[in-house]
């Protein structure tokens, strides 16, 4: 009987398994063929678009990209928009936060959250066309500003890092002010070094979200020395020329800091935030 379901056990681990290589395989799949794709003619890709391994391998696909488009000025503006609206949204995210779970009690708490909850059931669609009116009217158009000023007012950021500060013990707080801390002290020096599994994990994917962002740019942004890079690669295609090697090389380009920030801050803290996030409701 032992014997069975050890044998059993063994089975289901090896299917397991396979089911995670099979998974593996289709997620890096992709990304393996953007690389190819980076280094092959364009000859090459219309014939043979599923090899890895490029016949006629070629960096003029490089050489294109950097000549056709100013790469690294729209490389360099990726990088300081999305950096920016993932730090203001960690900072005001935090704060709103910091405020739902230091002051257990004031009036109209539950419908206040609810309301900022709700705000993530509204299609951004629906929007889109006001908010326009509204930054035109304010004379933020072709400035940063439209994809600044979501940050301020981030629902899921909000209510992920409520989850986690609502584990923080309240008996620091109530130490804290017995010494005689101020709140601002409290959410420095206690709230936020005890949160920042969460905060990690909302830097990510606010990183993320805004590094990928295609149509706030696109509305928004009318000079080419401001393009970020997702309007900056659509300019490599047009009606008259298509071809593949240039834009590759510039997803392949762009996928590196997206990469490297799951690597340095993912692997600390996606996990423990996603976990942290869900313990608590």
């Amino acid at each position: 009987m032992t014997e069975y379901v050890k044998s059993k056990r063994g089975v289901k681990s090896l299917v397991f398994h396979l089911g995670l290589l099979a998974a593996v395989v289709v997620i890096i799949y992709p990304f393996l063929i953007m690389i190819s794709g980076s280094f092959k003619t364009d000859l090459e890709m219309n014939r043979a678009p599923l090899r890895i391994f490029p016949q006629d391998g070629t960096v003029d696909n490089y050489r294109t990209l950097f000549i056709s488009i100013p790469f690294v000025r729209q490389f360099f503006n990726s990088t300081l928009v999305a950096a920016a609206y993932a730090a203001l949204s960690m900072l005001f995210c935090s704060l709103v936060a910091f405020g739902f779970t230091r002051f257990e009690r004031f009036t109209g708490k539950k419908i206040l959250f609810s309301l900022i909850l709700t705000t993530m059931l509204i299609p951004s669609q629906v929007y889109m066309v006001p908010m326009f009116q509204m930054y035109r009217a304010f004379g933020f158009f072709g400035t940063y500003l439209p994809m600044l000023i979501p940050a301020f007012t981030n629902a899921f950021g909000i209510f992920l890092i409520r989850q986690v500060m609502d584990q923080v013990p309240r008996e620091l707080y109530e130490s804290a002010v017995i010494d005689g801390c101020g709140e601002l002290y409290i959410y420095s020096r206690i709230a936020v070094p005890l949160s920042v599994s969460g905060l990690g994990i909302l830097v990510v994917l606010n990183f993320m979200a805004n590094w990928n962002d295609f149509m706030t740019p696109l509305i928004y942004l009318n000079k080419e020395a401001m393009y970020t890079l997702p309007i900056g690669l659509m300019r490599l295609q047009n009606f008259y020329k298509v071809t593949y090697g240039a834009p590759l090389a510039g997803a392949f380009i762009s996928c590196i800091p997206v990469i490297i920030l799951l690597t340095v801050v993912g692997q600390k803290y996606f996990i423990r935030g996603l976990i942290a996030g869900a313990v608590k409701g």
